[in-house]
């Protein structure tokens, strides 16, 4: 048997994996490779869709060796083929009515309707979208709001300040009451999932398939936001970088170094200091 055969590394991206420049860390990326040679399965568990997991980080499909979780768990993605494996889908038609409800009341917070090919948006002008748009770094797909119910969605995302995005999850909760998940993933960016789907879900699925030889693996999950809560509670180990929110630091077993320094690296030296 390999050292690392028994066990599951799943690392968010943004804020753990990623430095704040959105680039890898060397040091991550050279851990990584030690521990899938030596029999470790890597994956991501991330918000961002599959496709753009790959536009950002074209050499994604060498650091895993198993699908991600996209999408904050509504897909797993197979990076090696550039193609998703399982997804689930939100209604349109609910996710209409929440646009049009909440766009007449919050006309200038950005609204992103995240599909499997990319961001769906009908604001060209707003702040927030010329932004993002010039970053160049996802898939932006214009479409009228009346088209909107008629789209393949995995889940709504808004952003704006993170004052206009409590008053807009109070009224969300007002109007629809528990129809939604709702969470941060960061500052000024507010999601809206369908209930009972998750990172935390989707990865217990993912490591009792990859468990099916009978040794169930020890999964170590790593995150930062707000949006990780549920999966660093599910995993048997749960781990966070030091600038990691104090709610997350909170039910973590491990605090370890910070992005920018490698905090994949960190467990993955940890995780073998306990070997010995």
């Amino acid at each position: 048997m390999k050292k690392f055969e028994n066990i599951i590394i799943a690392s968010d991206l943004d804020g753990t994996f990623l430095a704040d420049n959105i680039k890898e860390v060397p040091r991550n990326v050279e851990k990584i490779k030690y521990f899938t040679d030596n029999g470790g399965t890597f994956t991501f568990a991330t918000g961002r869709i599959g496709v753009h997991v790959m536009r950002a980080l074209p050499n994604s499909a060498n650091y895993v060796n198993c699908p991600i979780v996209s999408c904050n768990g509504m897909a797993l993605f197979d990076l090696s083929r550039g193609k998703t494996v399982r997804q689930s889908l939100f209604s349109a038609e609910l996710i209409s009515e929440t646009v049009d409800f909440l766009y007449e009341r919050y006309p200038n917070a950005f609204y992103r309707i995240m599909t499997p090919v990319g961001v769906v948006y009908f604001q060209p002008e707003n702040r927030f979208a010329i932004r993002e748009k010039a970053e160049n770094t996802v898939d932006y797909i214009y479409t009228e709001p009346s088209e909107i119910n008629k789209l393949e969605i995995y889940k709504l995302t808004l952003r704006d300040t993170p004052e206009v995005l409590e008053e807009i999850k109070a009224v969300v909760e007002e109007r629809f009451g528990d129809t939604f998940d709702i969470c941060r993933s960061w500052s000024s960016l507010m999601e809206l999932m369908p209930r009972g789907y998750s990172k935390a879900v989707l990865l217990s699925e993912l490591r009792d398939e990859l468990s099916a030889s009978g040794v169930r693996k020890t999964l170590y999950a790593v995150g930062d936001y707000e949006n990780d809560l549920e999966m660093l509670r599910a995993a048997d180990v749960a781990v966070c970088p030091a600038n990691a929110m104090d709610k997350v630091k909170a039910v973590c077993d491990l605090c370890l170094c910070d992005n920018n320094s490698g905090v994949i690296a960190d467990l993955i030296e940890h995780i073998e200091a306990q070997m010995k």
